[in-house]
């Protein structure tokens, strides 16, 4: 890096040389953190998903994380989005990152069933259907045109934009649109489980393109077909996002495999904003030995470097956050993305140590500890 030296709290893969040009760019400068919530009805097919602790709770899951980010608590239902055996959701690793470092957040609605009771922008998107309907998003050119102006809006104001995600079932749908699109040949997302149901998601992603009447690959050329058919709404609206912002400021994608697609949307979209963004996640995701994200990545760009944050809970207290170091959630909120975001926004100022410790304090005012 450019008389810098990436800080042991950070790790990259890929594109070193990409990497450290982006962050050399934004080094202590002013960025914008930005989580896209939306509902797909994908995420109520029992055994899909676990970001809640039934599979209807899932619905509530993305809009009561808004609530957490903003005020601190949830008004849309009793406690937090925890997985079933009492884990926290990542987003108090998100507020941890966005406490710490004062960096200025929005919430955006993808297309969510039940509204966050917060501010938030519109990309005039509904619920998602599931996936096996074939017919899964609607909207989705209008949601990821908004989304585009949303990032060029932002790229006026800050010097680089962080975007993320909270929609449960969302690596079901990515692997949707991914197989859709040709870019992956085997089920390589993840899960918030470490029993990750692979076989259940792969059925009900064929199902899904049986449905649209597509193959593996025809829609290559078409992302935004392929959401329609197969994906969610928060994924047009992270697309536009990302795009609209990297044409002027660097980008971080905050996020595991589920921004994959997002990520694969904006490449094959936008080729020329390759190489003004990379994907932020954290070592819980990029050790996960049930999805590969490298593989992954090397599938779609090798010019898409991954930026991780080396949090670590094997030392905390308690085991609904050590439990993240036994393969639970890993990635969500764009914590990892945050986190990255903290650290480079204040040039290498909050370590992991710092983020471990916040992360503690909001669990425990939350847990009523």
């Amino acid at each position: 890096m450019t008389g810098l030296e990436l800080p042991p709290s950070l790790g990259v893969y890929g594109n070193q040389k990409i990497a450290e040009d982006i962050i050399s760019r934004i080094w202590g400068k002013r960025g914008v953190f930005t989580c896209t919530v939306a509902n797909t009805r994908t995420s109520t097919i029992p055994g899909v998903s676990e970001a809640g602790d039934t599979p209807e709770l899932t619905m509530f899951t993305g809009p009561a994380d808004a609530e957490l980010l903003v005020s601190g608590k949830t008004t849309c239902m009793k406690g937090i989005p925890i997985n079933p055996g009492g884990i926290p959701t990542p987003a108090t690793l998100t507020k941890a990152a966005l406490d710490l470092s004062g960096m200025p957040y929005y919430i955006v609605n993808g297309g969510c069933e039940i509204k966050p009771y917060v501010p938030y922008f519109d990309m005039g998107g509904e619920c998602g259907e599931r996936i096996t309907t074939g017919h899964a998003v609607k909207n989705v050119k209008e949601i990821y045109e908004k989304g585009y102006m949303l990032g060029e809006m932002l790229a006026r104001a800050y010097d680089y934009v962080i975007i993320s995600e909270s929609c449960a079932g969302g690596t079901t749908t990515a692997l949707g649109v991914l197989t859709a699109m040709g870019v992956l040949k085997e089920n390589l997302v993840s899960s918030s489980s470490p029993n990750n149901p692979k076989e259940l998601k792969s059925k009900v992603v064929a199902e899904g393109l049986a449905a649209a009447g597509i193959e593996p690959g025809d829609l290559a050329d078409d992302p935004l077909r392929a959401i329609e058919c197969v994906g969610d709404p928060m994924m047009p609206a992270n697309i536009g996002i990302l795009c609209g912002a990297a044409k002027s400021v660097p980008v971080i994608v905050g996020g595991g495999t589920q921004m994959a697609a997002v990520i694969a949307g904006a490449v094959k979209l936008h080729p020329e904003c390759v190489g003004n963004f990379f994907q932020g996640t954290t070592r819980w995701l990029m050790n996960d030995p049930n999805s590969s994200m490298k593989k992954i990545m090397d599938c779609i760009s090798a010019d898409v470097p991954i930026v991780y944050v080396n949090v670590d809970y094997s030392g905390s207290p308690y085991e609904g956050l050590q439990a993240y170091e036994w393969g639970f959630i890993k990635e969500g909120v764009g914590c990892g993305g945050s986190s990255v975001g903290a650290i480079i926004g204040t040039a290498g100022k909050i370590t992991c140590k710092d983020l471990e410790d916040q992360v503690h304090r909001i669990y425990e005012k939350i847990m009523g500890l």
